[in-house]
Protein backbone atom coordinates (compact mmCIF):
# COMPACT_ATOMS: atom_id res chain seq x y z
CA UNK A 1 0.00 0.00 0.00
CA UNK A 2 1.51 3.61 -1.01
CA UNK A 3 0.27 6.86 0.96
CA UNK A 4 -0.87 9.01 -1.20
CA UNK A 5 -1.68 11.91 1.25
CA UNK A 6 -0.10 12.34 4.52
CA UNK A 7 -2.80 14.72 5.46
CA UNK A 8 -4.31 13.90 9.03
CA UNK A 9 -6.62 15.97 11.22
CA UNK A 10 -9.16 15.48 14.06
CA UNK A 11 -12.40 15.54 12.96
CA UNK A 12 -15.96 16.23 14.75
CA UNK A 13 -18.68 13.73 14.90
CA UNK A 14 -20.42 16.33 12.33
CA UNK A 15 -17.53 16.13 9.57
CA UNK A 16 -17.34 12.33 10.01
CA UNK A 17 -20.99 11.85 9.63
CA UNK A 18 -21.28 14.32 6.18
CA UNK A 19 -18.02 12.65 4.60
CA UNK A 20 -19.85 9.24 5.23
CA UNK A 21 -23.08 10.16 3.90
CA UNK A 22 -20.96 12.00 0.47
CA UNK A 23 -19.66 8.75 0.40
CA UNK A 24 -22.85 6.44 0.94
CA UNK A 25 -23.92 8.63 -2.20
CA UNK A 26 -20.72 8.10 -4.06
CA UNK A 27 -21.44 3.97 -3.45
CA UNK A 28 -24.82 4.27 -4.58
CA UNK A 29 -23.68 6.04 -7.74
CA UNK A 30 -20.91 3.41 -8.76
CA UNK A 31 -22.99 0.21 -7.91
CA UNK A 32 -25.97 2.11 -10.41
CA UNK A 33 -22.69 2.46 -12.78
CA UNK A 34 -21.66 -1.39 -12.02
CA UNK A 35 -18.56 0.02 -11.09
CA UNK A 36 -16.46 -0.61 -8.10
CA UNK A 37 -18.10 -3.27 -4.82
CA UNK A 38 -17.94 -2.46 -1.22
CA UNK A 39 -16.70 -5.07 1.10
CA UNK A 40 -19.71 -5.55 3.10
CA UNK A 41 -17.37 -5.65 6.87
CA UNK A 42 -17.31 -1.90 5.71
CA UNK A 43 -20.57 -1.43 5.07
CA UNK A 44 -21.26 -2.84 8.36
CA UNK A 45 -19.07 -0.26 10.21
CA UNK A 46 -20.37 2.82 8.30
CA UNK A 47 -23.39 1.89 9.10
CA UNK A 48 -22.97 1.45 12.78
CA UNK A 49 -21.25 4.79 13.01
CA UNK A 50 -24.06 6.61 10.96
CA UNK A 51 -26.71 4.97 13.30
CA UNK A 52 -24.46 6.22 16.19
CA UNK A 53 -24.04 9.41 15.06
CA UNK A 54 -27.34 10.31 13.63
CA UNK A 55 -28.44 9.58 17.70
CA UNK A 56 -25.91 12.34 19.06
CA UNK A 57 -26.09 16.11 19.11
CA UNK A 58 -24.13 16.29 15.66
CA UNK A 59 -27.23 15.15 13.36
CA UNK A 60 -28.58 18.52 14.18
CA UNK A 61 -25.49 20.74 13.40
CA UNK A 62 -24.83 22.98 10.63
CA UNK A 63 -21.56 23.90 8.90
CA UNK A 64 -22.87 27.26 9.88
CA UNK A 65 -23.37 26.93 13.84
CA UNK A 66 -19.73 25.11 13.86
CA UNK A 67 -18.26 28.16 12.25
CA UNK A 68 -20.53 30.39 14.45
CA UNK A 69 -19.21 28.22 17.66
CA UNK A 70 -15.02 28.53 16.45
CA UNK A 71 -15.61 32.61 16.02
CA UNK A 72 -17.08 33.10 19.51
CA UNK A 73 -14.32 31.02 20.76
CA UNK A 74 -11.28 32.78 20.02
CA UNK A 75 -10.75 35.07 22.59
CA UNK A 76 -10.41 32.04 24.91
CA UNK A 77 -7.81 30.52 22.81
CA UNK A 78 -8.87 26.76 23.72
CA UNK A 79 -6.49 23.94 22.20
CA UNK A 80 -8.05 22.56 19.18
CA UNK A 81 -8.86 18.88 21.14
CA UNK A 82 -10.99 21.16 23.85
CA UNK A 83 -12.77 22.66 20.97
CA UNK A 84 -13.55 19.34 19.23
CA UNK A 85 -14.97 18.12 22.44
CA UNK A 86 -17.24 20.87 23.25
CA UNK A 87 -18.57 20.28 19.28
CA UNK A 88 -18.72 16.52 19.97
CA UNK A 89 -20.35 16.41 23.66
CA UNK A 90 -22.14 20.39 23.60
CA UNK A 91 -21.84 20.52 27.25
CA UNK A 92 -24.42 22.21 29.03
CA UNK A 93 -23.28 22.31 32.57
CA UNK A 94 -20.34 23.70 34.50
CA UNK A 95 -19.22 20.65 35.45
CA UNK A 96 -19.30 19.30 31.71
CA UNK A 97 -17.04 21.94 30.12
CA UNK A 98 -14.64 21.36 33.29
CA UNK A 99 -14.07 18.45 32.38
CA UNK A 100 -13.57 18.89 28.89
CA UNK A 101 -10.92 22.04 29.10
CA UNK A 102 -7.76 21.14 30.64
CA UNK A 103 -6.51 23.60 33.69
CA UNK A 104 -10.18 24.83 33.34
CA UNK A 105 -9.63 26.82 37.07
CA UNK A 106 -5.49 28.15 36.32
CA UNK A 107 -6.31 29.36 32.28
CA UNK A 108 -9.59 31.04 33.39
CA UNK A 109 -12.15 32.96 35.76
CA UNK A 110 -15.20 31.53 36.75
CA UNK A 111 -17.05 33.81 35.15
CA UNK A 112 -15.67 32.70 32.12
CA UNK A 113 -17.55 29.07 32.70
CA UNK A 114 -20.67 31.08 32.49
CA UNK A 115 -20.01 32.94 29.23
CA UNK A 116 -18.33 30.14 27.61
CA UNK A 117 -21.91 27.82 28.53
CA UNK A 118 -23.49 31.34 27.24
CA UNK A 119 -22.06 30.75 23.75
CA UNK A 120 -22.55 27.29 23.42
CA UNK A 121 -26.00 26.94 24.06
CA UNK A 122 -26.65 30.02 21.54
CA UNK A 123 -24.64 28.12 18.74
CA UNK A 124 -25.50 24.61 19.08
CA UNK A 125 -28.51 24.55 20.28
CA UNK A 126 -29.70 20.77 21.56
CA UNK A 127 -32.82 19.42 21.02
CA UNK A 128 -32.43 16.89 23.73
CA UNK A 129 -33.49 20.42 25.65
CA UNK A 130 -36.77 20.35 23.97
CA UNK A 131 -37.37 16.92 24.95
CA UNK A 132 -36.67 16.95 28.62
CA UNK A 133 -39.08 20.54 28.77
CA UNK A 134 -41.79 18.75 26.44
CA UNK A 135 -41.12 15.59 28.68
CA UNK A 136 -41.73 17.75 32.12
CA UNK A 137 -44.95 19.33 30.90
CA UNK A 138 -46.09 15.44 30.20
CA UNK A 139 -45.65 14.69 33.85
CA UNK A 140 -46.95 17.96 35.30
CA UNK A 141 -50.20 17.12 33.34
CA UNK A 142 -50.18 13.33 34.25
CA UNK A 143 -50.05 14.28 37.93
CA UNK A 144 -53.07 16.59 37.68
CA UNK A 145 -54.99 14.09 36.66
CA UNK A 146 -54.03 11.73 39.12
Amino acid sequence: MEILQTNSAMLSNYEVMTLLADQKTQRIANEVAGTREVAENLRTVEFEVQKYLSASPCSTQSGEQIRELKKAFKEFELMKVELLQILNLRPKSAVELLLVIEEFEERFALEDCDKMLSIIAKALPRDDDEEMEEGGEEEEVGAENA
